[in-house]
């Protein structure tokens, strides 16, 4: 993404509405059914513990529908179905222009699990206006109106940690 794109990208969510016909609540974790996964997996970071984190939610009874974004062109280490969008999708404006980011916002998940642990601003734009009713991802100071649930890290932890924290709350949420 470009400069000017991810600048005027971070203007864009820092002055975004919070969309008031959303209901934003956690509900019980055995009780949720769509779950969604939005990632931008690290060059380098371990791809499989993303496949075994999908499997898990799978196997418990979740409809997975992920998303991600690829800087460009690259293999496919997952092991389950996504969509994506690339850097040749997002205007030099800033303005993301693809069919999977539309409908990844319109689905109506349970929880949307952001797997990242940088702050991506193409990431805030599609958190702030999806229809999902929880949203878990990394803390991020000042971001805290895209998720409902922010999972504090160590500098230098990974994805995989991100991961085993998010299910470790989900699973523990009580619910009244």
């Amino acid at each position: 993404m470009s400069k000017l794109g991810d600048y005027f990208l971070k203007l864009r969510n820092r002055f975004q509405k919070e969309n008031p016909e959303v209901v934003r609540q956690a509900i019980a974790y055995s009780e949720a059914k769509e779950v969604g996964i939005l990632f931008n997996m690290r060059e380098g970071a371990n791809h499989q513990v993303l496949n075994d984190f999908a499997s898990a939610l799978q196997k418990e009874g979740k409809k997975i529908t992920a998303l991600a974004y690829f800087e460009r062109e690259s293999s496919n280490p997952y092991n389950f179905a996504f969509d994506f969008f690339r850097k040749k999708d997002i205007t030099t404006l800033g303005i993301i222009k693809s069919e999977a980011v539309e409908r990844f916002k319109q689905k109506k998940f349970d929880y949307l699990f952001c797997i990242n642990i940088v702050n991506f601003p193409p990431f805030d734009y599609i958190l702030l206006n999806s229809q999902a009713k929880c949203r878990i991802g990394m803390y991020h100071e000042g971001q805290e109106a895209e998720f409902e649930l922010m999972i504090a890290l160590r500098e230098g932890d990974s994805e995989e940690i991100l991961m085993r924290q998010m299910m470790h709350y989900v699973k523990n949420l009580r619910i009244n």
